[in-house]
């Protein structure tokens, strides 16, 4: 029997079944181990540690990607407020330049960031991606016992280290396609896969699915045999039917 796992290509062979795993929203951190991980590493091989100038720069990157990633893990950017954010960002930059030909605005700005420096110990850079690191090795494993199996005649949920199994009817089923988050999108290719078991009267709900978009065409192309309609959705922007 051939098998898949979700985001694998699947064009060159026909396939028997896919595995699909629903991932925590915390693997989106991982731009945080690997500046802990490169900070840290780079610092220690610089002449001073802590106390040279690289120290600083250093500290200044690991503190914007933590701020910039767990902006990412609070909140989601759909499209319209990714364009929305993006656009008062550029109004405010534009705004700025007008003041700035009145008043010495960037000078005001820059010397504050100067006396904004951020440093800490190689110890601590290192603490984090390791901590990090070994949070996210704990999340593999745990996925490793919880997924689900769609086949051309059945959906099976495996969890469990005992390996208890639910079945779902697959004929007649219905498939949706969600991007909600398009920084989560850029990071992992995640999205959202919801199913809809004909004999089921609520849906299967796969939150942040790794490369969603390789994951729908394996599931398409698995049920192309069956009568399969399938509904894309991005942001609600989209709708689509495939019989």
């Amino acid at each position: 029997m051939t098998k898949a796992n979700a985001g694998t290509a699947t064009r060159e062979k026909e396939i028997d079944e896919i595995i699909i795993r629903s991932w925590p929203k915390i693997i989106f951190l991982y731009p945080v181990m690997l500046a802990g991980f490169i900070c840290g590493t780079i610092q220690s091989l610089t002449t001073g540690g802590i106390d040279s100038d690289f120290a600083y720069t250093a500290g200044m990157i690991f503190f914007v990607i933590l701020c910039l990633n767990l902006l990412v893990f609070s909140f989601e950017f759909s499209r319209f407020k990714t364009l929305a954010i993006f656009g008062f960002f550029l109004a405010l930059v534009f705004f700025l330049l007008y003041l700035n030909q009145r008043w010495e605005v960037f000078r005001f700005l820059k010397d504050i960031f100067d006396h904004f420096r951020i440093r800490a110990s190689t110890s601590l850079y290192i603490s984090m991606g390791v901590y990090m690191a070994l949070t996210l090795g704990a999340v593999f494993f745990t996925t490793r016992f919880n997924y689900w199996v769609i086949r051309s005649n059945e959906i099976l949920h495996k969890e469990g280290f005992l390996g208890d199994v639910k079945r779902f009817p697959s004929p007649n089923l219905k498939m949706t396609k969600e991007i909600s988050d398009v920084f989560e999108f850029l990071l992992l290719g995640s999205g959202k896969i919801v199913l809809y078991p004909a004999s089921e009267k609520q849906a299967i709900v796969l939150d942040h699915v790794l490369r969603v978009n390789s994951s729908e065409r394996a599931i398409q192309q698995l049920l192309s045999t069956l009568a399969v309609e399938v509904e894309t959705h991005d942001d609600g922007s989209e709708d689509g039917a495939d019989n």
